[in-house]
């Protein structure tokens, strides 16, 4: 789907949608519970369905009734159950340990970059501890028992590997101590991780440098769960309101471990006017100044916010940025592109970004590089667009935001399906 966007400010409110990076970690969590869970997932996306499926192939009994979902735990099956992760990295790198702990024989498949994106780390981890992959890269099949003790991993390659041992942990005949060798980044994910085991009776203990969870411990039905709201896909509509017009995003949790939450404080550093309530956030424009981001702890937040930087008066500065290159795009390479395709300007180095204002774009042609926030951050750069702005294979927002061009257009947008 290609679309071309009119050059317009948007205003007003809007509902943030339910949280990916929340309700993976929810729905694997109930899948291994004792009893049945309930749980609200007001709106769902591509990646959480993934989940879904592969927790159904797994032996769990998922039923769905609008926004209300019931989880019936995993009951194993005799088949060998066969996981097409799509393009969801964290089904992936969460599903592999967790499969390998309920089955001695699952089968992988994935799509577009999936197979491409880091795992080698978790693999060779793991089959320290018995398990076996047929291939380096997907499709593979995971072989043979999988036991617990001590795993060594790096922290600045994916945060997930992390998550995807610690959820597997409690189905383990030992205890489950996860080393890290290097500085954990995104660590806020696994703080999310560790928060929705909680929920479901299971303690984590966090030492010097990683984790250990005890054997002996069980998942235990929590009670009803609400998804939280998603701070990284708010992000863009908040941004939007830095760069236009006041806007107001409802249903966000101020206390939740969702690492984009950080998006309110970037904006006040960047110069936009920023308010906070019990459960939204408002933003609008300010003096938009260039500033210098670590956007190791926020790497999906990336596309946008050039976008932002390209509004602000001189140079920002993104760096240790060189896990985006692992994403569903590279995206130092897209996001850069992306300016430079609308009349922006950025410099791409190793590991950083540097964008420089410019004050406002041209328009024109760009694509979304089969990536969903590639395809966002375009679409909320028509705002401060001189001319219309065509998006290429657009419908990359259904992994993660499959009605975003509704609320884009309930705040005021305009969008043409060409």
């Amino acid at each position: 789907m290609d679309i071309s966007i009119e050059p317009k400010s948007l205003t007003g409110e809007i509902d943030a949608i339910s949280s990916k990076s929340h309700g993976h970690r929810i729905l694997i969590c109930a899948a291994l519970a004792d009893k049945p869970t309930k749980i609200i997932l007001e709106k769902s996306s591509i990646d959480i369905d993934t989940t879904i499926s592969c927790l159904e192939e797994l032996g769990a009994k998922i039923e769905r009734n609008g926004i209300n979902i019931t989880v019936n735990p995993v009951k194993k099956l005799k088949k060998v159950p066969n996981l097409n992760c799509m393009e969801s990295g964290s089904t992936f790198r969460f599903m592999v340990p967790v499969s390998a702990a309920l089955y001695k024989e699952v089968s992988f498949t994935g799509e577009g970059r999936l197979p491409e994106r880091p795992m080698t780390e978790l693999m060779e981890a793991m089959e320290k501890h018995g398990t076996e992959f047929t291939k380096e890269k997907l499709p593979f099949i995971v072989k043979n028992s999988f036991s617990g003790g001590v795993f060594e991993l790096p922290g600045d390659v994916s945060s997930q590997y992390i998550s995807g041992l610690l959820l597997a942990a409690p189905l383990l005949d030992e205890d489950v101590e996860i080393k890290l060798t290097t500085k954990l980044e995104s660590k806020n994910y696994v703080e999310m991780t560790i928060d929705a085991m909680k929920q479901f009776g299971v303690e984590v203990n966090r030492l010097g440098n990683g984790f250990l969870v005890k054997k002996g411990q069980k998942y235990t039905s929590s009670e009803n769960i609400t998804i939280e709201g998603d701070w990284s896909n708010a992000a863009f509509f908040l941004a939007a309101g830095a760069i236009g017009k006041e806007i107001k995003v409802r249903k966000l949790n101020m206390n939740s471990s969702q690492g984009d939450k950080e998006i309110v404080n970037i904006l006040k550093n960047f110069g936009a006017n920023v308010e906070v309530g019990d459960s939204y956030v408002k933003v609008s424009p300010g003096k938009l100044k260039g500033i210098t981001l670590d956007i190791s702890e926020v790497p999906d937040s990336l596309p946008i916010l050039s976008v932002v930087a390209s509004c602000a008066k001189g140079e920002t500065n993104f760096i240790n940025a060189r896990r985006l290159r692992l994403k569903e795009s590279d995206r130092l390479v897209t996001s850069r592109t992306m300016l430079e395709n609308l009349g922006g300007k950025a410099i791409e180095e190793e590991e950083s970004l540097t964008v420089i204002g410019v004050g406002d774009l041209n328009g024109g042609i760009t694509e979304s590089f089969n990536d969903h926030r590639l395809a966002m951050a375009s679409t909320i750069a028509s705002i401060i667009s001189k001319n219309k702005v065509l998006i290429k294979d657009a419908e990359a927002v259904n992994k993660s935001y499959p009605k975003f061009y509704e609320d884009f257009e309930i705040l005021g947008g305009q969008v043409n399906v060409i």
